[in-house]
């Protein structure tokens, strides 16, 4: 996949240009009339997102993405990142990662744009397009009602990824997504990257039955959570290195 970039007043947008042909900065507004028009709904969570209707019939539902940071450092900085450079950049680094996936034909968003701002000579704020995944709710909402099967599939998804050497760094239940024909998918690849074989495959199994956990699904002496591991391709209980 080809992306292309093109320059800003005070940053870059990063874009592949067979789903955004013309990109700006309000692409990324969503105070911009034009995606005022388009908006279908608005989320609040540790990053901002939003829903986008298609411009034309026929055409891309997206999601914007801005990002916000997490912990305590939220308390004093929301949205800004050191600046490391252009292609250090949160979301140029996402929207790469995003299309690599697409090529392997790995089931996440897909990209549309990413577009940074300096702010001073230290910082910067960013944000990121994506295709909109449409009829998936996060594992999060509705783990009581998934069957075995499907927990199966979810262990073959992350398996996937990690076969690739994708490491999700945020591998929760509220970046799975699942739709009512059981397929799965996953979002928010911020800090993700391609990674060697190693214990992080372990960690990031840890880091899905710690969020499970949180929001009162299945442990991982469960019957679900042993259909994961078996979808994975992993006996019960053993390290995955």
């Amino acid at each position: 996949m080809q992306l292309e970039r093109v320059p800003t007043e005070t940053g870059a947008i990063l874009y592949d240009p067979r789903r955004l042909a013309h990109p700006c900065r309000e692409d990324f507004d969503p105070e911009s009339s034009h995606l005022q028009a388009r908006m279908t709904r608005a989320a609040q969570g540790r990053g901002s997102a939003w829903f986008l209707d298609s411009a034309q019939p026929g055409g891309l539902a997206l999601a914007l993405r801005h990002y916000r940071r997490g912990g305590w450092v939220a308390r004093w900085v929301q949205d800004r990142y050191l600046w490391l450079g252009e292609e250090a950049t949160r979301c140029f680094r996402e929207l790469r990662l995003l299309a690599h996936l697409e090529e392997l034909g790995l089931p996440a968003a897909r990209p549309v744009a990413a577009l940074y701002e300096r702010v001073g000579p230290c910082t910067y704020r960013a944000a990121l397009l994506t295709v909109r995944i449409t009829g998936g709710r996060p594992l999060s909402q509705q783990w009581a009602q998934i069957d075995l099967p499907t927990w199966r599939c979810i262990g073959a998804t992350v398996a996937s990824l990690h076969a690739a050497g994708v490491c999700h760094a945020d591998l929760n239940a509220h970046n799975l997504l699942i739709d009512s024909a059981g397929d799965v998918q996953l979002i928010d690849f911020d800090r993700g990257r391609l990674r060697q074989p190693g214990p992080w495959r372990q960690g990031n199994l840890e880091r899905l039955a710690r969020s499970l956990a949180k929001v009162g699904g299945p442990g991982t002496e469960s019957p679900a959570w042993q259909a994961l591991l078996s979808g994975y391709g992993a006996p019960r209980n053993a390290p995955l290195r």
